[in-house]
């Protein structure tokens, strides 16, 4: 009698090659940041975001830049999570985990990094804090990912629209940093890594943990 293998779906084998993915590429950079080696790109990006610097620009990077700190995204998370508290205690509890995770991880790995800031030119935006990984590049991720998997499970008619809006303002968050100097490219790139493997990863224990309610 034939036995057969049980089917996987391509969706879940997609979910956790992101989250490969996701892991691979934060571990290459964090170990070239750790070993205090040079990463290729950063500097000739820095350089081309100084070459394209106006006052209009400057003046976007600084709102976009605004948008993704801590006086906005915590009033946001702090609305998100009441609403969600009358809709899905449990909803409302993956949104603290995804988002307020995501930012407590950040905190750590920058005081484990000790990255220092840019100092290639003047800082539009002055930081004193370490670099790596980007807070902002983190907490808009987990941020606009935890909100949109919220959205999916219960306002799944907005799904796309959350995923379209979340992007762009994660990517335009995110680009203003090292527009502003005050990050590396690598520190970007690290920060959707590590945020996308966190959010990605509580979302699959909420998913597993309301199967077996």
């Amino acid at each position: 009698m034939t036995r057969h293998l049980p089917r996987i779906h391509p969706g879940l084998l997609l979910y956790w090659g992101a989250l490969l993915a996701m892991l691979y590429a934060f571990a290459e950079l964090a170990g070239d940041v750790y070993e205090r080696e040079r990463i290729g790109f950063d500097v000739p990006i820095l350089n081309w975001f100084h070459a394209i610097t106006t006052p209009p620009l400057t003046a976007l990077a600084l709102t976009l830049s605004f948008i993704g700190s801590v006086y906005i995204l915590a009033p946001a998370m702090l609305i998100v999570v009441l609403w969600l508290w009358r809709v899905s205690k449990r909803s409302a509890l993956f949104f603290v985990l995804g988002f307020g995770g995501a930012v407590m991880l950040n905190f750590a790995a920058k005081a484990f990094f000790a990255r220092l800031r840019p100092d290639l030119f003047a800082q539009l935006s002055p930081e004193n804090s370490f670099s790596f990984p980007s807070g902002h590049s983190m907490g808009g991720a987990a941020f606009f990912l935890s909100l949109y998997f919220v959205v999916r499970h219960h306002a799944p008619k907005w799904q796309w629209l959350a995923a379209v809006l979340g992007l762009l303002l994660t990517l335009g968050i995110s680009l203003s940093r090292p527009y502003l100097q005050v990050h590396y490219p690598s520190d970007i790139l690290a920060g959707w890594a590590l945020s996308t493997l966190w959010v990605l990863g509580v979302n699959l224990w909420y998913a597993r943990a309301r199967r077996g309610r």
